[in-house]
Parts: C-alpha cells; structure tokens; sequence
C-alpha cells in the first residue's frame, strides 16, 4: 500500500513536472520566438550590432550615408562646375602675359644705344640734329651795321648793300659781347656755341656710355651768370645750312672739345670743338647805350601784321667785335 503510494507520487510528479515544463517552454519561447522574429528581426540585427561595440552607430549612419549621397554626387557637380573657372582664368592671365613681353621690346632698340658702331644702333648717337617738334619759332635774324639810329628805330645794314628798319621796344633785350678766352671755361660754366656736325663716323673723345657726334664750333660765347638759362637747348641756325646752336653749363672737357649739356639726360648734350681760331668771346647785358652808328650787331626781330620788323634782342659788339653768331 505505501509501496503503491510512493508509485503514485512520482508518477504525479513526473507527470507534474513534465506538464508544468512544456507549459513554460511554450509560453515563454514562443512569446520570445514570435516577438523578436516578427516585431524585433530588425532590433535583434541591431542589437547584435550594439553587443560588438559601436557597429550600430555605422549601421544607422549608413543608412543616413545612402540617405545623403545624393548630396556628395550634388556637391562634386558643382565641383565640377567651378572647375571651368579656373579654367578660364589661366587662359586670361595666359593673354596677359604677352603684354609684358610686349612691353621689354622698346627697349631693346634703346638698349643698343650704347653700342660701339651706330649703324648697329636703333637711335642716334648724342648730338644729333633737333627734333623738329622741339623747335620754337625763332625771329628772323639780321647780321651788320648800324648805319642810323632813330628815336624808337634803327636801321641796319645788312649784306649786299641792303638796310632793315627794326623798330625798339620797351621790353628790348640788349647783350654786350667783350673778348674772352679758353681759359676761362670751368666745370658748370654757361656757354654758347654755334657749331655744326664734323661727320657721320667721326665721334667726341669724351668717353661716356654712349657714343657723341664731334660738333665744329664757329664761335664761343662764356656767359654771365646772370644770364645763366638763356636760350637753353638745341636749335637749329641759320649761320650755315646745318649749323645748330646749344646753350647750356660745360659738363665735362678733353684738350679743345667741350661737352655743353642743356638737360638732365644724357642725349641732351653736344660735344664740341672749339679751335683756336675761332672767337671765344663773353656775353653780358648791355643797354641802349650801346646802340650807336657803325656798331657792330646781331638782332632777331618779329614781322607784325603791317609789315614792319619789331627788335625782339640786340647783340652788340664792343671794341670793334663782330658777333659770329
């Protein structure tokens, strides 16, 4: 009978046990199996992610990084889109370019000026004849006597026997000329000279950078200080058919040739030779007094609109000197 019992108590408890197992292997697995299966397949893929460490975070950026791709393919195209400026900007600055180049051309036909042989060069060696922009409207000239002397006039015998009448005004400039000599040139002073150009191949000896055309001088005036500026530059004259005139401060001298400059350039000078048969005379200002018959003069005059001459200068001789102007 407690045998029996005994029997019957392990059976019910088997047969507890066994029923009460399924029961929970049934309720819980099949909750758990169907909720994440189901509701949660896309939470288990993450969370096996999370368990890894941070693999979830490149799961979601991912799906942001697919999400914003389109952007980085926009964002190139306009990449691409900038790139033709660039483009275009070489090209200009490639135009550019060539107008430096352009530029150094000039001077190159300015740099052969200090060359050795002019007919090499691409400009003229110093000393040439004036531009004929440069050129002011000089009175006409008249070389001679005085033969009579008027109360606003004098009359003037000029060559072949002729006589010019040419009246004095107020504002006349009257100029002396007195004997000087060579030996009174210094550095800087100012001087005068009529010359005109020896030749195409004949050269100063004053050594500079560039070659200078060797001027003859006709004549030599040493002129006051106080008239330091007068006339100053290049000119041509009308003493010969290429005669010139420079006025201007001695700037350098080798034996009888001057270099006379009248700008801070070196292609405003002229180097001339001054021989020693030509007159070296000294300029100074002078005044009416010196207008008197049998004087000796040069004067530059203006035609008005009657016809008559109008004295605009006066160079008188003195002691008998006859300006070689």
């Amino acid at each position: 009978m407690f045998r029996a019992l005994c029997d019957y108590l392990v059976i019910a408890s088997v047969i507890i046990l066994a029923l009460g197992t399924p029961a929970r292997a049934q309720d819980t697995p099949p909750e758990r199996k169907d909720i994440p299966a189901q509701g949660a397949a896309p939470a288990p893929a993450a969370t096996p992610a999370p368990a890894q460490g941070a693999a979830p975070a490149p799961v979601a950026t991912p799906a942001p990084a697919q999400g914003a791709a389109p952007a980085p393919v926009a964002t190139p195209a306009p990449a691409q889109g900038t790139v033709p400026a660039p483009a275009a900007i070489p090209a200009p600055a490639q135009e550019t370019a060539p107008a430096p180049v352009a530029t150094p051309a000039p001077a190159p036909d300015a740099s052969p000026a200090p060359g050795a042989a002019p007919a090499a060069r691409s400009r003229q060696p110093i000393g040439g004849a004036p531009r004929a922009s440069a050129q002011k409207k000089e009175p006409d000239h008249f070389r001679g006597l005085i033969a009579r002397v008027e109360s606003s006039a004098i009359v003037v015998q000029v060559a072949e026997g002729k006589t010019v009448r040419l009246g004095l005004s107020d504002g006349i400039t009257i100029l002396s000329l007195t004997k000087a000599s060579y030996a009174d040139l210094d550095f800087g002073t100012y001087v005068g000279a009529v010359s005109v150009r020896l030749g195409d191949d004949i050269y100063s000896p004053i050594r500079r950078d560039s070659l200078s055309w060797l001027h003859k001088g006709f004549e030599l005036r040493i002129i006051d200080e106080e008239l330091r500026g007068i006339a100053v530059g290049h000119t041509k004259w009308d003493l010969t058919p290429n005669s010139v005139m420079t006025h201007g401060w001695v700037d350098d001298q080798e034996d009888r040739v001057i270099s006379i400059k009248y700008g801070p350039t070196e292609e405003e000078e002229t180097d001339v030779e001054v021989p020693r048969d030509v007159p070296i005379l000294k300029m100074s200002r002078g005044d009416k007094s010196l207008i008197k018959p049998g004087a000796r003069v040069f004067a530059g005059a203006q035609k008005g609109a009657d016809g008559n001459y109008v004295a605009v200068f006066v160079i008188v001789g003195k002691d008998g000197i006859v300006p070689p102007l």
